[in-house]
């Protein structure tokens, strides 16, 4: 009971931290942990610790602050540490011996690091998370990351001499959930280094096509992958992607391309041979919508997937000059993130859309 020094009115006990209780919870208090109304008889924890070390408003504002700071810090560390984990696991694949092998896994931890990097982890984009032990009673703090790697070997793998690493995310708008594991067969890996000297020697014959080092690489088969993404039931649906040539001759590269062509999954379905992504994102990517995944608009969405179907339609019916002309079109106007965020473009018919029917192009191209 608190008195009204004016009239000498007894008023009722008004707890003095409130803006505490809020940001931190009820904290511990004698009552055995619960959350209970503070009273003059029966304070909150915070307001029994003001009262107990005679803090001024100024102390207390000091102290809340490194309250607020250490609990930020935590979160900053733990999810740190996610990044040094999958780091360290990739780094885990590199072979003594097969330098170029392991300048190939650092690009792995280079496109791993940046997609880490590009954007704020929150509760719609992150793929893993936990919870910040604290204070009793307190409103959750999270630890998130929207990239995670897990090393999944299975005593039988490991009997087969396998090594496997699964790494999964979201596409960066799509919100489509991918998994990328990775085999790594050690074994493999150390009959190449092996003899990588006399391998080199012998391709050094063949500049242009490094038939040698490749064709040994392909036997030994010791780095492959494996790509899936998540299906409208929650399972996993197989993504039929193999390894370009055009991204490098060791494995990690073209696992480093992958990565961040997956991340960036609806701008690297324009390119005219990714026929195989393009095919798998037209259920996918409405799945991501329906789940609040995406970051898209259902115009800007349904403007992706006319211009995938006037992508394969070109593919199929035109010269190479064209269709490489039209998709750097499509890929200007995408370009501008306003384009189609709050109403359809001109160019699109939902309903030829929705029948699969539409043959032509788009005008304005």
């Amino acid at each position: 009971m608190k008195m009204n020094n004016d009239n000498n009115v007894a008023v009722g006990w008004t707890c003095g931290s409130l803006e505490e209780r809020e940001l931190f919870g009820e904290g511990p208090n004698k009552n055995g942990g619960g959350t209970h109304e503070c009273t003059g008889e029966s304070m909150c924890s915070w307001c029994s610790m003001k009262k107990e070390n005679q803090t001024s408003e100024e102390e207390w504002e000091v102290h809340r602050e490194m309250i607020l700071l250490d609990r930020e810090n935590r979160r900053k560390a733990a999810e740190k540490q996610y990044l040094e984990d999958g780091i360290a696991l990739l780094g885990s694949l590199k072979q003594p011996g097969l330098d170029a092998h392991n300048k190939s896994i650092d690009l792995c931890i280079a496109s791993l690091t940046d997609i880490f990097d590009s954007e704020e982890p929150n509760h719609q984009n992150c793929i893993e998370s936990h919870r910040l032990l604290g204070v009793a009673g307190s409103p959750a703090v999270y630890a998130r990351s929207i990239i995670s790697v897990n090393e999944t070997t299975t005593d039988y793998n490991r009997n087969d001499g396998e090594t496997r690493i699964e790494i999964s995310f979201r596409g960066k708008e799509s919100g489509i959930t991918y998994r990328v594991e990775l085999i790594f067969y050690r074994r493999g890996a150390k009959h190449l280094a092996s003899r990588i000297d006399e391998l080199l020697d012998a391709n050094s014959s063949y500049p242009v096509s490094d038939g040698v080092l490749k064709g040994f690489i392909k036997a030994t088969d010791f780095l492959r992958f494996q790509v899936s993404r998540i299906s409208a039931g929650g399972g996993w649906d197989y993504l039929c992607i193999d390894p370009g040539e055009d991204f490098g001759l060791w494995p990690g590269d073209s696992v480093a391309a992958l990565l961040m062509c997956l991340h960036d999954d609806l701008n690297t379905a324009l390119e005219p041979a990714m026929y195989t992504l393009r095919g798998s994102l037209e259920e996918a990517s409405k799945m991501a919508f329906l789940r609040g995944r995406s970051k898209l608009s259902i115009h800007r969405l349904m403007a992706y997937e006319l211009a995938y179907n006037s992508i394969k339609s070109a593919t199929s019916s035109r010269p190479t000059d064209e269709v490489y002309a039209l998709v750097s079109k499509i890929k200007e106007k995408f370009s501008d993130p306003d384009y189609a965020r709050e109403e359809p473009p001109a160019e699109v018919d939902y309903g030829l859309l929705q029948e699969e029917a539409w043959e032509g192009e788009w005008n304005d191209y």
